[in-house]
């Protein structure tokens, strides 16, 4: 299953967005947490990408994924993209 999704907008340089609302979870905690998860998986791609605005949107359920699981599913994200 499917926890984030992307989208990509032109822009003259490489930007990752990531969202996190309020449908994911109500606490803030919770948001934060998976926006940490996903900051520094999401460095070790920016080399790779062409110039545009990422935004890495998560999906409810987001919370539950970790570690090697959630690293192959944002490399399959950026793949795509």
């Amino acid at each position: 299953m499917n926890h984030f999704y992307l989208m990509i907008k032109s822009f003259h340089a490489v930007k990752v967005v990531i969202s996190v609302s309020k449908k994911v979870s109500k606490k803030a905690v919770i948001r934060n947490r998976i926006r940490r998860r996903v900051r520094p998986i999401a460095r070790t791609f920016i080399s790779n990408l062409k110039p545009a605005t990422y935004f890495i949107v998560a999906k409810p359920g987001a919370e539950k994924i970790k570690g090697r699981a959630l690293e192959a599913e944002l490399a399959e994200l950026f793949k795509k993209g």
